[in-house]
Parts: C-alpha cells; structure tokens; sequence
C-alpha cells in the first residue's frame, strides 16, 4: 500500500495533498501519532505520521528543518497534520521542507478522527502479514515433508521451483559449482547489484543483480535475487532465483527465507557427514604412520581404503606451521583455515595423495611408481610459493620436512624421519624453510638417539663444565665461530659494542684455554653446540 491508495480511501474523503507530490508512490509500512520531535528514537521506514501541530508549535525554522531531515533519514513515508485544532493553516516552511525531502505532505479536517485513519491504515498491513505468516507456516510445513524424503539437492531445488514458479540455482562459490533447474541460466553478465531492502519476517541479507542471460538464444535481459547461505562448512553457498519473467512478491520472499533454512540444515547435514568421515581418515593415517597396524594385510586394508596402493613406493611430508608473532592474538579458525588451504592445494597438484591434520600440522602420505621419482623440495618449494603469493601465510611461517622414499612396510621410518627434520628445522633453521631427510647429515646421528644422556656424552666435559659455569660467555664464544670470528658481526648479532665482544673473547681464551686456529679444537666446539641445543629442545618438549 502507498500514499497514493489512501489518499482514495473513505476516511481520508476531504484531504488535500498540499506538498511532496513526487513521494506519493512512498511504500506504508505503518502509522503513528507525533507527541515529541525526537523521530528518531521511534520512528519506523514507511510510517505514516499523524500530527495537530502540537509538537511543532514552538520549533524555529532552523528545528523545522532539522526535524524533517530526521524525518527523511528514518524514512518516513507521509505527514498528516489536522487543521483547526491549534493551526488554520500549515506553515509555508513545512510546505517547503516536505517538497525539499518528497514526503507528502496531507491536509485533514479537525473532525478526521484518528483511529479512523489508523484502523484504515493498520488493516491492509495487518492483513498482509497475517497472509506472509500464513505463508511462511504452508511453505515451512512443506519443506518438512520434503526433510523426511532425504532428497538430493537437485530434488530440493526442483521443489523450489515449484513453490516459486521460476528457476532456482545453488551456486557453491568457493569451488565453482552450480546446481540448477535450468542450466541455461548459468552463463550472465551483471549489469547492476543493489541490496533488496529488508521487510519484516526477513531475517537474511539479499540483493538484486540485473543481469544479461547470455544462455539463452537470443540473450534476454533479467534479474535474479541472491542470498548468502550462512553455515558451518569451509564452502560458500548463494542461492539464486531467476526473476523471469517478473520480479518476485514479499509472499514469495516467504518462501525463499524457508528455503533457505531448509538449505542450512540440509548443508548441516552434508558438513557433520564430512567431519565424520575426515576424522575417521585422519585416524586411520595416524595409524598407519605410528605403528598400529601390526599385519602387513591391515597395512594393505589402510591403503587400499585410501587409494594408495597402486604404486610401490610411499614418501611422507610434513608441514607445520608456526605463528609469526606470538604476542599477537591470532583468530583461532585462522589455523586450520591455513591448513585446509594447504592440503587443497596439496590435492590438487599431487595425485595419489592423502593427508592427516593436525593442531598446527599437515602431514601428506603420496604413492608413486618410479623410485626415481617422488616429490622433490622444487617441486614443494613451487607450490608454497604459490600459497605465499595468495597471501595464505600472512600470521605464520612454515617449515616443510621431506622423507626418503620408502616402501609400504617402512611409512613408520619415513614418518619418523619428518619428525626428526621437523626438529632439526625447528632448532637451527629460520622460516619457510623445505629440508628432506637426507640432508641432514651428522645430525642423523645424534637423532637416533633417543636418550639425552647418549647426547652429553659426544660433549667434552671441559668444554660442558665452561658452559655450565660461563653461559654468556659460551653464547659470545658460538656465536662468534658462528660468525667466522668476525667481532663486527658478533657485536651485531648479540647487540653488544665490539669492544665488549673482544673484551669477552680475551676472557673466553683465558678461561677456556680455546685456540683460536686450531680446526679440531673449534669443530669440537661447534659441534658442543648444536647438541646443546638439540638437549635443550628436547627438554622444553618433554
């Protein structure tokens, strides 16, 4: 209903619409009685508003015009003012700001009554509401049925035509998939997008796209209405109807809020199934790279539900991935968000691959034929770059840790063999860093051994006794050999002056009794060390 109708209606018989002409097609949402210029603490879009001037008497212009901006921002549809009562006629200044804002502006006599209006008013909206509920209540009773069918989504959507009288599509954004009932719809160019404003009973976000149906033969110009589908999944879902060959009603928007839920739950649905299945993956891998699967026919049963046997040979990579500042308070879906981008990038440029996730971890299992092939450090280094040009790596850095390539009996050695280069990337390595297995060298050494005893015993006592006795000056001693004795860079390093770095080296050479240029003698204390930290950093993950 809009101001143009209820200038016809009975009660209304006598009035005059003396200014706002250009707003008289303005939609009637509801109707309320000015006591107090405070619109915007009370004033609804669409209302119709009654007034004798009471509240306006003592404004100035300069309140005039404020007030009537507020009556505009709300969106206010009309003003009704009675004369007679305290006015005999309507100010020129409320003629003028009404045609400044086209809000129409309605004269009535003092013996209009009130109620009368009101009751005018209120009973086509109400009415129409009640009419919304009713069909809100027949489409939700439908879409239960439908439940209890277990239907496909091309079956639900089918359903939705039927109900709408026009073409639906779901559009899965994230991986580019449309379902719809009529394909042809699918190929557009859009022309305009504007958001549908939100009526009562609405409770999700839509807009309006004009658009150019290429599909069709010849194209025809449209419109489609969208809505985003909120859920639990990683996927985004749109629901689109096609408003061919008219635009839809607000009863029709009845039907799309139901559907919409109904989508919710039937995606609710599709997302527990899937987290089911994904955790029942990630527990067989787990498994199979920790040694629980005593048989060798078990082991074949794992990888045989996997799709991992065709080949002979298996190596394991391990991703883990560290926040770039751990002060900062990082979203907590932001992690596995990470994670997920990972493996799909993963899956989608390796064959034959499956992975197992964890809190901070992505581990991949990937079969392949020829020994002489397997996954290479260019070939990974090739697909994080790509992932750190998309920006996934923004609040971490990672390490990449690559197995030798093995058989299907020797995963457990290949798992632990990431494990172990996880470590060593952990402990001397910086970020975004890919190191296979076998470059680990001597460290190889001292990583089989898993008791720290077994690891102070490669350290000469003097050289352990210093660095129990003297821990700064050990670090000025490792860094400094770190640093092919360069006092400069030493200095840099530890942000010391030169002068004290060449203080505690005199120091160093007094106590430790070190030379300086004897090769043995220094390699024993590069090699003191890295174990030292290889013991420290198992201690703090012990």
């Amino acid at each position: 209903m809009n101001i143009k109708e209820i200038l016809n209606m009975q009660m209304l018989y006598g009035a005059k619409l003396i200014a706002g002409n250009s707003g008289v097609l303005n939609e009637i949402t509801g109707v309320n009685v000015l006591e107090a210029t405070d619109i915007a603490n009370w004033g609804r879009y669409g209302e119709v508003i009654l007034t004798s001037f009471f509240a306006l008497q003592h404004l100035s212009e300069s309140e005039l015009e404020v007030f009537f901006e507020k009556l505009h921002n709300v969106g206010i549809s009309a003003f009704i003012i009675k004369i007679d009562r305290l006015v005999t006629h309507i100010p020129d200044k409320i003629i003028e700001l009404c045609d400044k804002h086209a809000i129409p502006l309605i004269q009535i006599n003092k013996d209009v009554k009130y109620e009368a209006i009101i009751l005018e008013i209120l009973g086509p909206i109400v009415n129409k509401n009640m009419n919304l509920l009713n069909k809100y209540y027949e489409v939700h009773s439908e879409l239960t049925k439908l439940a209890l069918k277990m239907p496909s989504m091309d079956v639900i959507l089918r359903e939705f035509k039927k109900m709408i009288l026009r073409d639906v599509s779901l559009i899965n954004s994230t991986k580019g998939i449309e379902i719809s009932t009529n394909p042809g719809l699918a190929d557009i160019t859009v022309v305009d997008t504007r958001e549908v404003l939100t009526e009562k009973y609405m409770h999700f976000k839509y807009e309006r796209r004009d658009v150019l149906y290429n599909g069709t033969n010849p194209p025809i110009a449209g419109k489609q209405i969208r809505v985003h589908i909120p859920h639990l999944g990683h996927d985004d879902y749109e629901l689109v109807i096609h408003e061919l060959p008219e635009q839809i009603s607000s009863e029709d928007f009845m039907v799309i809020e139901n559907g919409v839920k109904f989508l919710q739950m039937e995606l609710l649905k599709k997302y527990v199934i899937s987290q089911n299945l994904f955790q029942q993956k990630n527990n067989i891998i787990n498994d199979l790279l920790n040694d629980r699967l005593y048989e060798e026919k078990d082991i074949d049963e794992v990888l045989e539900s996997l799709n991992i046997k065709k080949h002979k040979y298996y190596q394991v990579v391990l991703i883990k991935l560290y926040p770039r500042d751990e002060k900062k308070n990082v979203d907590k879906d932001l992690m596995p968000q990470t994670l997920r981008q990972i493996w799909l990038t993963f899956k989608t440029i390796f064959k034959d691959i499956v992975f197992l996730e964890k809190l901070d971890t992505v581990v991949f299992v990937f079969n392949f034929s020829d020994e002489k092939a397997g996954l290479t450090p260019p070939a990974i280094e090739k697909t994080m770059n790509s992932l750190v040009a998309g920006n996934v790596f923004d609040n971490f850095y990672y390490n990449v840790s690559l197995s030798s390539k093995v058989e299907k009996l020797s995963l457990l050695k290949a798992h632990r063999e990431v494990l172990d280069t996880e470590k060593i990337l952990r402990l001397f390595h910086g970020s975004n860093n890919i190191l296979p297995y076998e470059e680990l060298g001597i460290y190889k050494l001292f990583l089989d051994s898993n008791n720290l005893d077994d690891l102070e015993k490669f350290i000469s006592p003097r050289i352990a006794n210093f660095r129990h006795h003297y821990p700064l000056l050990f670090d000025t001693l490792q860094t400094f050999l770190d640093t092919n004795q360069n006092y400069f860079l030493t200095s840099e390093k530890l942000f010391l002056h030169s002068k004290t770095v060449r203080y505690r080296v005199a120091k160093i050479k007094n106590i430790l009794n070190v030379d300086f240029a004897n090769p043995e003698e220094l390699l024993q204390i590069q090699i003191a060390a890295r174990l030292f930290k290889l013991i420290d950093g198992r201690k703090k993950h012990e």
